[in-house]
């Protein structure tokens, strides 16, 4: 699998100075006074009980939400592309994986931009034989792999990954992990997935109790949070 890039960006992609937000009606924001610059080698990975508001942080950072105080900066030249956990299904069932690639991306319709097109899907792991075969008559993993093609075609600048591999077997999560790692530009992932995260993430940022404060590693804030389950207990029989 290879995710195309737009390149590296001087600077800050994303900057977020003085964060905070809070849902209207809300008793209390979900967080305040978040400070985190994105640039152009970052991997960053945002962990935290759900609800506490990693989603919304996403969503700042997009811009598919407005900040309730602070600033938030976005570099004007820099395409951002979102992958959720949902992508797999936002594909048509009822197209092969190159009709979806050309209604998506028709171009001038001739046959160069059409081998374009193939020669993307195959480098995603999309093989010829595949792009024949009706997206219905595909795994999950494959699915998973057409929809990565499409948003990784727009070549962008920062990729956001929420949730990415549910639905992956474990050969298509390796293989993500191995894609992402390559990718030239920016990483902001959401996963629960450990050997994911282990894998990518670089910068860890916890969401919780109001803040978002950052980990030294993800090593340590594992281990922190199994200090907190409660001790097995086991009996002995006689």
């Amino acid at each position: 699998m290879h995710l195309k890039a737009g390149g590296q960006l001087d600077g800050f992609l994303i900057q977020l100075m003085g964060v905070g937000f809070g849902y209207p009606g809300s008793t209390k924001p979900l967080f305040q006074a978040c400070e985190i610059g994105v640039d152009s080698n970052s991997r960053i990975v945002l962990l935290g009980e759900n609800g506490n508001g990693k989603t919304t942080l996403v969503k700042l950072m997009t811009g598919a939400l407005t900040p309730t105080e602070g600033e938030i900066r976005r570099k004007q030249q820099a395409r951002v592309a979102i992958v959720n956990q949902h992508h797999a299904e936002q594909i048509d069932l009822n197209m092969t994986p190159l009709e979806f690639m050309r209604d998506r991306f028709p171009g001038d319709g001739g046959a160069d931009h059409t081998q374009k097109l193939r020669g993307h899907l195959d480098r995603m792991g999309v093989p010829t034989l595949k792009q024949a075969v009706l997206c219905a008559g595909l795994s999950g993993g494959q699915r998973s792999r057409v929809a990565l093609a499409a948003v990784s075609y727009v070549e962008p600048h920062v990729i956001v990954l929420d949730e990415p591999t549910n639905n992956l077997d474990l050969e298509s999560v390796g293989a993500l992990a191995e894609c992402v790692k390559a990718f030239e530009g920016a990483v902001i992932l959401v996963s629960h997935d450990q050997f994911f995260v282990s894998q990518v993430a670089k910068e860890v940022w916890v969401v919780g109790n109001g803040k978002v404060r950052q980990a030294k590693s993800f090593e340590g804030y594992r281990a922190a949070q199994l200090k907190k389950l409660p001790p097995v207990v086991t009996s002995n029989s006689s």
